[in-house]
């Protein structure tokens, strides 16, 4: 039974590039962005992919990289706002959770395959960094995704997040949480704090290579000052990574062809290989050499490589 509203699309108004759309998810608009392959005709079928982004991010950030790219290679491609972010609709601003995104993409999948030119037999996954435990999640017990291609998946968010942290920063974290959900829970408002928490901004020269990379991509790259929807604070109901995003557990279950891409010098590298290594169907690894967790993000010398295999790897389903 339809229980929502079905939002239209003008294929008139579509072209080549990148296309504002919008559907519904638990009763919210969402917006995303479909990039489209040159020469664009509605009347024809694309190979089709949706994207699951980066946690935290805005579609405007490695979506939108990605999406040119892909789009180059021929592939209709969606990234999209999940709910309380960017362009969509949403009461508590930036709250990541796994409980909506896994919805939301099943929405996005669903929207998309009512377009008359997307090509239901070609149809593919794409996660990057959370984004992967998201599509994965969802591919697993959904046939609809043909195939699913990874890159520097963060593929268990608890082990990061009570990894990352010394004990006292992550106790306080998760008492400010607690405080956070009671009041939103008895007044409907809320606090926000830093995303990266008390990251000094610039880190220091001594900080890790992954919180240098942070700090370069989300503050100087890709920052608020380049895309005004991107916001790098969270609300305080919850924690800045969601510990419920977790996908090394099911990954001996997914038989979905998978392409697993990773970073050699990746703070990922690990998870990447040990959720190839479980998964039981058709599977490839590929590992793009002297690239970071976030050079897989968006610097051209490390991304054009992986995306050339993406394509390699799609092409084959």
């Amino acid at each position: 039974m339809k229980n929502q509203e079905v939002l239209t699309v003008d294929y008139t108004q579509l072209e080549e590039g990148k296309n504002r759309v919008y559907f519904m998810s638990q009763g919210y608009k969402l917006a995303g962005d479909l990039y489209l392959p040159k020469g664009f005709d509605s009347e024809k079928k694309y190979p089709t992919i949706i994207y699951t982004r980066v946690g935290t991010q805005v579609k405007e950030q490695t979506g939108a990289t990605y999406g040119n790219k892909l789009a180059a290679k021929g592939y209709a491609f969606l990234v999209f706002d999940p709910i309380n972010f960017g362009d969509s609709e949403g009461e508590v601003r930036n709250y990541e959770s796994m409980h909506n995104m896994i919805p939301n993409t099943t929405d996005a999948i669903s929207f998309l395959r009512t377009l008359k030119f997307v090509d239901r037999e070609k149809f593919y996954g794409l996660g990057a960094c959370a984004g992967a435990p998201y599509i994965c999640n969802v591919a697993i017990g959904d046939v609809r995704i043909k195939a699913v291609a990874t890159l520097v998946g963060n593929f268990d968010a608890a082990a990061s997040l009570f990894g990352a942290y010394p004990k006292e920063v992550l106790d306080n974290m998760l008492e400010v949480a607690a405080e956070g959900k009671q009041r939103y829970y008895e007044t409907g408002e809320y606090d926000t704090a830093p995303t990266f928490g008390g990251m000094p901004i610039p880190p220091p020269e001594n900080s890790s290579k992954a919180l240098k990379d942070a700090y370069e991509y989300y503050f100087n790259r890709a920052g608020q000052d380049k895309i005004p929807n991107y916001s790098p604070y969270y609300p305080t109901i919850g924690m800045p990574v969601d510990p419920a995003r977790v996908f090394v557990n099911q990954a001996k279950y997914f038989t979905t062809p998978f392409l697993v891409i990773a970073g050699s010098e990746a703070f990922t590298h690990d998870m990447d290989k040990q959720v190839y290594e479980m998964a039981k169907g058709q599977k490839e690894w590929f590992v793009v050499e002297g690239a970071s967790h976030m050079d897989l993000y968006d610097i051209d010398k490390y991304l054009d490589p992986a995306i050339d295999k993406i394509d390699e790897f799609l092409k084959k389903y």
